[in-house]
């Protein structure tokens, strides 16, 4: 088991360093994988949290955790590696966790805003709420995510549609 300390906060190539321990020493549990890059060119790490043996992660019923959404939000970052330390220590200790990776996947973003994070935990931290990426962005408009009156009412909102699985979907 790599060895986590849950009194102070993981700079970003510290956090990358004990997610890929993790990944080495229990490669039927636990998978790592880049799911893109920050605006400062810093992976954003995913862990698939499953036993493999039993099947394959993406045909299951999954639970996503992330956290640090918010620059200065580190504690979730840490709540994220406990949740993977109890998840791995428990496979085969305790009946819950261990049917739980046999029948589900768990994935698990510790840090979604890396550069933020490292602003907050620099030697002179600089506080920034979000991203690190300048507002307006400078590259054009995303097709299909303007924002616009389609009725004409004056009015911008969100369009809620009755999902037959549960309320409303966006």
């Amino acid at each position: 088991m790599p060895s986590v300390r849950f009194d102070r906060f993981y700079r970003y190539q510290e956090l990358t360093d004990l997610l890929r321990s993790f990944a080495e020493e229990h490669p039927k549990l636990v998978g790592l994988e880049s799911i893109g890059r920050s605006h400062e060119g810093r992976d954003i790490w995913v862990l698939t949290v499953s036993n493999r043996s039993t099947g394959e992660a993406a045909d299951r019923p999954a639970f996503w955790v992330d956290g640090n959404i918010h620059s200065t939000e580190v504690a979730a970052s840490v709540a994220c590696v406990y949740f993977l330390k109890h998840l791995v220590e428990g496979y085969g200790n305790d009946a819950d966790i261990t049917r739980a990776l046999d029948t589900r996947a768990f994935y698990i973003c510790p840090r979604i805003n890396p550069d933020g994070a490292e602003w907050a935990l620099a030697d002179k931290p600089k506080y920034v709420r979000s991203s690190t990426r300048s507002y307006p962005y400078d590259e054009d408009p995303i097709e299909g995510l303007t924002v616009e009156d389609v009725d004409g009412d004056g009015r911008i909102l969100q369009m809620r549609i009755r999902d037959p699985n549960g309320l409303w979907k966006a």
